[in-house]
C-alpha cells in the first residue's frame, strides 16, 4: 500500500477538498485496480493520510469531475452537466408539486417530472460563484486534464503528496518547470474552494501586493474541484441570498463509504437559518451514519471515529459578489455512543427529537435565536453545562408557546438521561439517578407542564400553573442557601395547593417529602448548585414517557414544510 500525506496548509476545508480529490484520483479503477482508498486524519502530523494501491499514471483515467455547461458556453465538451436544463426541470417539478401536494406527499411523481437531484446545489453554487464558469479555472482545468498532458499532471499531484509530502510551493515550481512555455499550467485560486484566499492581498507581508488573483498549479486546484463533489454541501440559509458551504472532515473511513454516506446525507438534509444549518447538518449526518448498514459502516462506537464533523465557511451576499465572513467547525455529537444494534433505534429517536426541536425554532426571533446559539455551543464544545443552559431556557419557552396555543415539541426525560449519561460526567449521572431529585423534578413538571395541560385540554384549573418557576430557580442558584430558599418556597406553594384540592374533594398530586428536600440538599453539598438547578429545570420541563401530551399543531417533519424548506435552501 502507498501512503500519501496532505498537510493542513490553510486550516480550512480547502485542505479536506484536496485530500478528497486525491483520494478520488487514487480510487479510479484503471489507476489502482479498484482497491479501496482509506482516509485518516493524523492530528499529530496535522495532515490527512491516504492509503491506496500503487497507482499507474500511464493508464487511461476519466475526468475527475463533471463539466458544467450553461447557455453562454458554446464550446462545451461532449460529456457535460447541462445546468440550464437541470434548472428548468427543477422549476417544473416544484410547480407540479405545488399543484399536486397529496401525490407529492405520497412520493408519486410523474415519469417526466422527477424530483431534483440532492446534488443540484453543488452545481448551482459554482455557477453563481465562478462567473463566468465557462472561462473559469474550473473549465480550464477540465480541458487541460483531457489533453495528452494528463499523465504529467497526475504524476506531479502524486509526487506532491507522496512520502512526507512536498510543500505546495515546491510542487508549483516543479509543475511550472515540467510544463515550461505552456500557459495552462496554472489557474487562479477562487474563494469557494479556498475560503482564506481571495482577490487582492493574500500574504501576511505586503511586499508583493497586487489586485490580481493568486495562482496555483492547475492539477492541485483540480483536486479540490473533484473533492467538492465527494464531500461538500452548499446551502442558501433561509431568508437570505448568502451561501453556506460545509465540507465533511473524515477521521478514519474508506472513500467509497464516505461518498455513499454523503449522497444519502444530501438526500435527507433540509436546512434552515444560518445557525440551524450547522446544527441540522451535524445531527442529520450522525443519523445517516447510524442508518448506513449496507457496508456495515457504523456498528459500534462513536460517530467521530469515522467522521469528526464539518469545516464550514459563510459567504455573505454583497450585491455583485459574495465574501467570506465566517469560518468555523461544527462537530458531530460525541454523546452518541452505539454499543450494539439494539440501541440503534433509541439513538435514532433521540437524534430525530433534537432535529425536530431545532427545526421548530425561528431564527428570526431573538429569543429563539439565542436558544439555537446555545445548542450550537453545546454541539461545538460537547459540554454538558451548555446543554443544560439550552434546556433550562427551552423548557420555559415551550411552556409559553403552549400557553398561547402554539404547541412545540417537549423534550423527553429518558432521552435527556441517555445523552447526559454519555457525556463523561459522573456527577450528572449521580444527580439524575437520585430518587429525591426525581421526585422534586416531578413536582416541577406537575406544577408547570401538567397543570397547563389540564387547564388547556380539560379546563381543569385545580392547580396553578407556575410560569416563572424556572427563571426563579435558575436566578437563585448562585448559592446553596438561596436555591434551597427558592425551592422551599415552591414546595410550600405546591403542598398548599394539594391541601386545598383535598379540602374540596379533588384528587391530589404526589407530595414532596422532607426526605426529598434533604436529598436535594445533599446533592447541593456535593455538586455545583447551578448544575443541580439546571438539571431540575431540564427534567421538570421535560415529558415523561407515560405523560399524555398534545401533538404539535405543525410538526417540523411535515412533508409539505420539508419541501418548502428544501426549495428555499437550494
Amino acid at each position: 500500500m502507498n501512503t500519501y500525506i496532505v498537510p493542513r496548509v490553510q486550516g480550512t476545508y480547502a485542505d479536506i477538498l484536496t485530500a478528497l480529490g486525491l483520494a478520488k484520483l487514487l480510487s479510479v479503477s484503471d489507476l489502482t485496480g479498484s482497491r479501496p482508498v482509506q482516509l485518516r486524519s493524523d492530528n499529530g502530523r496535522d495532515a490527512f493520510i491516504l492509503e491506496s494501491a500503487e497507482p499507474d499514471v500511464s493508464a487511461h483515467v476519466g475526468q475527475l469531475y463533471e463539466y458544467i455547461k450553461t447557455e453562454k458556453d458554446k464550446d462545451a465538451p461532449a460529456d457535460f452537466y447541462d445546468y440550464d436544463k437541470k434548472k428548468a426541470d427543477r422549476e417544473k417539478f416544484f410547480k407540479w408539486q405545488a399543484a399536486h401536494k397529496a401525490e407529492a406527499k405520497a412520493g408519486r411523481y410523474p415519469d417526466d417530472t422527477p424530483p431534483p437531484s440532492p446534488n443540484y446545489s453543488l452545481f448551482s453554487s459554482l455557477v453563481d460563484m465562478l462567473k463566468p464558469i465557462n472561462s473559469s479555472g474550473y473549465a480550464s482545468a477540465y480541458r487541460e486534464l483531457a489533453s495528452e498532458r494528463r499523465a504529467e499532471h497526475f504524476q506531479i499531484a502524486l509526487e506532491a503528496f507522496s512520502g512526507g509530502g512536498l510543500p505546495s510551493e515546491i510542487a508549483a515550481a516543479a509543475l511550472k518547470k515540467r510544463l515550461k512555455g505552456n500557459k495552462t499550467n496554472e489557474v487562479s485560486i477562487v474563494q469557494i474552494f479556498n475560503p482564506m484566499t481571495g482577490k487582492g492581498m493574500n500574504s501576511p507581508k505586503a511586499n508583493t501586493v497586487g489586485m490580481g488573483q493568486e495562482k496555483a498549479p492547475l492539477v492541485l486546484e483540480a483536486l479540490k474541484y473533484a473533492g467538492w463533489f465527494v464531500g461538500a454541501v452548499a446551502v442558501t440559509p433561509k431568508g437570505s441570498k448568502d451561501l453556506k458551504v460545509l465540507v465533511v472532515q473524515p477521521t478514519d473511513i474508506k472513500l467509497d463509504t464516505l461518498a455513499d454516506v454523503m449522497m444519502a446525507f444530501r438526500a435527507e438534509f433540509v436546512g434552515g437559518g444560518a445557525i440551524q444549518v450547522d446544527i441540522l447538518a451535524a445531527l442529520t449526518l450522525t443519523e445517516t451514519l447510524l442508518k448506513h448498514d449496507d457496508h456495515k459502516t457504523y456498528r459500534r462506537g462513536r460517530p467521530k471515529e469515522l467522521i469528526s464533523g464539518f469545516q464550514t465557511a459563510y459567504f455573505q451576499n454583497l450585491g455583485s459578489a459574495k465574501g467570506v465572513t465566517n469560518i468555523s467547525f461544527i462537530a458531530l455529537p460525541h454523546w452518541v455512543n452505539l454499543q450494539d444494534d439494539a440501541g440503534r433505534g433509541e439513538w435514532l429517536g433521540i437524534l430525530k427529537e433534537h432535529r425536530q426541536i431545532i427545526r421548530n425554532l425561528d431564527e428570526s426571533h431573538s429569543e429563539e435565536r439565542n436558544l439555537l446559539e446555545k445548542y450550537r455551543d453545546f454541539l461545538s464544545g460537547q459540554d454538558a453545562r451548555a446543554f443544560l443552559e439550552f434546556l433550562s431556557d427551552y423548557g420555559p419557552h415551550v411552556l409559553r408557546l403552549a400557553d398561547r396555543g402554539k404547541y412545540a415539541l417537549w423534550a423527553q426525560t429518558e432521552h435527556l438521561g441517555r445523552v447526559l449519561n454519555n457525556m463523561g460526567k459522573n456527577d450528572i449521572t449521580t444527580i439524575i439517578s437520585d430518587a429525591g431529585f426525581q421526585n422534586v423534578a416531578g413536582a416541577i413538571r406537575r406544577a408547570t407542564f401538567s397543570a397547563l395541560y389540564a387547564k388547556k385540554k380539560h379546563n381543569n384549573r385545580t392547580f396553578e400553573v407556575h410560569y416563572g418557576l424556572a427563571q426563579e430557580l435558575k436566578r437563585s442558584a448562585v448559592t446553596k442557601a438561596k436555591f434551597m430558599a427558592a425551592l422551599a418556597e415552591f414546595v410550600t406553594e405546591y403542598m398548599t395547593e394539594n391541601l386545598r384540592a383535598a379540602d374540596r374533594g379533588k384528587k391530589g398530586r404526589a407530595p414532596v417529602t422532607t426526605e426529598d428536600l434533604l436529598a436535594v440538599g445533599k446533592l447541593l453539598d456535593e455538586h455545583d448548585p447551578q448544575m443541580v438547578a439546571m438539571l431540575l429545570i431540564a427534567y421538570g420541563y421535560a415529558k415523561e414517557p407515560k405523560d399524555e401530551t398534545p401533538e404539535p399543531v405543525t410538526t417540523p417533519d411535515n412533508p409539505d414544510q420539508d419541501t418548502q424548506n428544501q426549495e428555499e435552501n437550494e
